[in-house]
């Protein structure tokens, strides 16, 4: 039976993951392991030099008081004393689709998964109400048997789902987000500030996009690489820098 590393980035008690571990745990040898809080926009974060609290709620059910970088890192080298055959993020409440990605929790724990050679897939859910996980879940759990018979090492997996029922599939690239960011400040006292980062976002529909898949009603599947070189922009500088 295969070993499945399960986190997300919403918190252990997000109805998205507690709808995936349900469904998985009687198919494969689940461990979830998930921060204690929300941790949406955490990126590739990790906790250095201090303690981490790692609270045992019950059998291969662990919460971490941490991002979902240290969830991964913490079950690799510590909690799982086994070989993790895929690390699924998810599913999270909201997409995660085009320069989102940067911003991540749910896809940095893939990524990290990725980084210790282990394949990995982020999911997240694009829907009005975040009350039913049904056909994610549902798709979910056949894509992942899916990546564990596929033979591509390193598999990295961005797949974002649409709201109800879902046509199909599509291989896509990464969309633009246009990020309409404001700062508020909140109050101000003797040179001390608080202030509140806001803003709205909106995407442009592209051809082979992510965005356009979603729109579309079929799920979004995006393959990620960890190599961030731009191998164009190394010639470029060679000839001119």
């Amino acid at each position: 039976m295969a070993l499945i590393l399960l986190t997300n980035d919403d918190g252990y008690d997000a109805l998205g993951f507690q709808s995936l571990y349900k469904a998985l745990k009687s198919k494969f040898d689940v461990y979830a392991v998930a921060p204690r809080f929300q941790q949406s926009g955490a990126s590739h974060s990790l906790t250095l030099r201090k303690p981490i609290r790692v609270e045992k709620l019950k059998e291969k059910f662990f919460t971490i008081y941490g991002t979902p970088t240290d969830c991964v890192l913490l079950a690799y080298h510590d909690l799982i004393q086994k070989q993790i055959d895929l690390v699924v993020a998810g599913i999270n409440h909201g997409p995660n689709m085009g320069s989102d990605v940067f911003y991540s929790g749910t896809v940095a724990a893939a990524l990290q998964g990725a980084s210790l050679g282990i394949k990995s897939i982020a999911v997240s859910m694009r829907a009005r109400e975040y009350n039913n996980f049904k056909h994610a879940v549902r798709y979910t759990q056949k894509l992942i048997k899916r990546v564990l018979d596929s033979k591509i090492p390193g598999l990295i997996l961005n797949v974002n789902v649409p709201e109800g029922k879902i046509k199909n599939e599509k291989i896509t690239r990464m969309g633009k987000r246009i990020y309409k960011d404001k700062v508020i400040r909140d109050s101000e006292k003797k040179d001390v500030m608080y202030s509140v980062i806001d803003g709205t976002l909106s995407y442009t529909i592209e051809s082979d996009t992510d965005f356009k898949a979603v729109e579309e009603g079929y799920v979004s599947i995006t393959p990620l690489k960890l190599d961030l070189t731009d191998y164009e922009g190394m010639k470029r500088l060679k000839e001119n820098l």
